[in-house]
């Protein structure tokens, strides 16, 4: 597997949108994403990088830089990762999440990133995020993001879109 060196700064989704377009690695879109690369303390070039990063879990703060950048309460974000509402409260930003809710958050974070790719624009994906889908039996692909397979599944779909499938 080719490695990739995390040499720069990556900046924070969120804040600066116009600088995630100019990355052309997905664990730097990730990062971005989950509020960049200030998030994390090691460079992430493979998966293994992320299966370290889930083991040790990721810091409260990558809930509310989510729920943001996806125009969804804390509320709604806490039903996605599988915490109650409450225990996220309590969290300071820096507190670890455990590591079924750091997989999830990674998993949905890998959903933003391709179907930024795929539909063009972050504004672009959070309105499809938040449409009715037909080949979703009328979901809206958000509602999907709580389970792996739905997370595979609005995947599926975006792989169906970027090959000009109808979807």
């Amino acid at each position: 597997m080719k490695q990739h060196k995390q040499e720069h700064h990556i900046k924070n989704l969120v804040n600066e949108p116009e600088a995630f377009y100019n990355l052309d690695n997905k664990y730097d879109r990730i990062i971005s994403v989950l509020g960049g690369s200030l998030t994390f303390d090691q460079t992430i070039n493979s998966d293994f990088d992320l299966i370290q990063i889930t083991r040790r879990g990721l810091p409260k703060s990558v809930v509310s830089t989510l729920s943001s950048l996806l125009g969804v309460s804390m509320e709604k974000m806490s039903d996605l990762i599988h915490i109650s509402h409450r225990t996220i409260q309590r969290k300071s930003d820096s507190d670890l999440l455990n590591i079924y809710s750091t997989e999830q958050i990674l998993e949905i974070a890998q959903v933003v990133s391709r179907g930024i790719e795929v539909l063009g624009s972050i504004d672009n994906f959070t309105s499809w995020l938040h449409s009715d889908i037909r080949v979703l039996n009328y979901s809206k692909p958000i509602s999907l993001l709580d389970t792996s397979f739905g997370t595979s599944l609005v995947l599926d779909v975006l792989g169906r879109i970027e090959f000009g499938i109808y979807s």
